[in-house]
């Protein structure tokens, strides 16, 4: 029997398989190094879409249940919404707590040198909303302060050392509107 030699063999070559190593490694590398922040603002989004939905849930109880709803923002990312009780006469009977949410993925930071969203509703901390405390929805779907002052402000969020995770949410006191916000790295977009 005779053996015949095959003249063209089909194949990569040493070198063809180095360079798409090679590829494969820049590309992995990349990857890795973009990742972080990838990651980073996911977690803001992830934590200003758990705040938005607070402030939504306490601004559609007070109007749903004709019930003032109170937000305390607590700590660094904590929301508690509180409900204000009536008897039956119309006198107040205490409160109801009602919800608490715990930001997981952010938490409430103002980043020095980002400056205001276009609302232009302040930037004079993480909660800029005013000298006092406590902040209400009400029943006819305002935004107040505990003076009964309709307020306009902003609430910033992020992931601390990391400025493109930089997110704000913004309250029209007279209607109750909430707008969400997110820093580019130049501005405030939608």
């Amino acid at each position: 029997m005779k053996t015949r030699l095959r003249s063209n063999v089909d194949g990569f070559t040493l070198i063809e398989m180095l360079m798409v190593v090679a590829v494969a490694g820049i590309l992995m590398a990349a990857a890795v190094m973009v990742m972080p922040g990838i990651l980073g603002q996911g977690r803001a989004d992830a934590g200003a879409a758990q705040a938005l939905n607070a402030l939504r849930v306490a601004r559609d109880t007070a109007i749903e249940q004709r019930r003032n709803t109170e937000v305390v923002f607590i700590g660094n990312n904590r929301i508690e919404t509180v409900r204000d009780e009536i008897l039956a006469g119309g006198a107040p009977n205490g409160t109801t707590i009602l919800s608490n949410v715990y930001l997981e993925s952010a938490q409430f930071i103002q980043f020095t040198g980002l400056g205001d969203t276009p609302d232009h509703f302040g930037s004079a901390g993480p909660i800029a909303f005013g000298s006092t405390p406590h902040y209400m929805f009400t029943s006819e779907g305002t935004f107040i302060d505990a003076t009964g002052d309709v307020l306009n402000g902003t609430v910033f969020l992020g992931t601390p050392g990391q400025t493109l995770s930089a997110r704000a949410i913004t309250i029209f006191g007279p209607t109750a509107l909430l707008h969400v916000w997110k820093w580019n790295g130049s501005s405030w977009v939608d």
